[in-house]
């Protein structure tokens, strides 16, 4: 038995109608979830490694090894924006030699599963605004 004329392009329309569903992806953590890891800045930007808890502790280092020995560059807090500001991180380092204490660091970021990319808002520590367009990628 031969199909019905009409049949065919019904069969196609739906066969069709199938593949140009668009695939749902699962939704990103939050800024204050994903941060949380070690990240560091390869040459040619020169070499740097950060180190963000869960609990809004954040360190900075020379290189990668220099995040558990002393003397680090920076050791501090983090705090990642809320509700409209999302995409903003505060960074205030209470020891090392990057900054001083009262000298906090305002930053646009974008955290991806990759990395973390700065971009300076406001920041009157020299050594920490060099953070400015620089991309932070994450230690696996």
């Amino acid at each position: 038995m031969r199909p019905m004329p009409i049949l065919i392009p019904l069969l196609l329309a739906i066969g069709c109608g199938e593949a140009a569903k668009p695939k749902i992806l699962p939704p990103k953590r939050p800024n204050d979830e994903l941060v949380v890891g070690e990240f560091e800045r390869h040459p040619p930007q020169g070499t740097m490694a950060m180190r963000f808890r869960a609990n809004g502790a954040v360190t900075v280092a020379k290189d990668r090894a220099g995040l558990d020995r002393p003397p680090v560059l920076g050791d501090g807090t983090y705090e990642v924006g809320k509700e409209d500001q999302k995409d903003q991180m505060t960074l205030t380092f209470e020891t090392g030699d990057m900054c001083t204490p009262e000298q906090k660091g305002v930053y646009k970021v974008v955290i991806s599963k990759l990395g973390l990319r700065f971009t300076k808002v406001e920041d009157d520590c020299e050594a920490r605004a060099r953070f400015d367009g620089t991309t932070f990628w994450r230690v696996h």
